[in-house]
């Protein structure tokens, strides 16, 4: 059993976004939102974070195809970044709605907590806990 419970960590690289990166993913959704573009700048002011390291990430995220760049230096989530941020929302909103609804836990902390696991949970997983929550436990 012990080298079951050893190699689990290896499966958190067959996430498709880390912690961070599904925070770039989101702030560039929502500066194109908010102007309908996003500029590196504007995402490392949503992040609080220095123009340097968000260039970094966004190199990565590039290089990963998650996110696009035009020739004015406008970015852009990719297709497949898309159904990733979707996925995050909806799973999100599921365990907010199970941490709060079932479990009896603030709002806020709901949602913190629901940050926190958004991008980790296998797709299976949130859907057995999505059905659950709509046949109302």
């Amino acid at each position: 059993m012990q080298s079951d419970i050893s190699s689990y960590w290896k499966e958190f690289d067959d996430n498709k976004v880390t912690h961070s990166a599904a925070h770039y993913l989101f702030a560039i959704e929502d500066s194109h939102d908010e102007n309908w573009y996003a500029r590196a700048v504007d995402i490392a002011r949503k992040l609080n974070i220095t123009p340097w390291s968000c260039s970094v990430w966004l190199r990565s995220l590039l290089k990963r195809e998650l996110i696009e760049e035009d020739e004015n230096k406008f970015i852009k989530l990719s297709e497949m970044s898309i159904e990733i941020v979707k996925d995050m929302h909806r799973n999100r909103a599921c365990f907010t709605k199970f941490f709060r609804d079932e479990l009896g836990i603030r709002e806020a902390e709901a949602v913190v907590n629901a940050c926190k696991i958004e991008h980790l949970i296998s797709s299976k997983i949130w859907k057995k806990l999505e059905n659950y929550l709509e046949k109302g436990s």
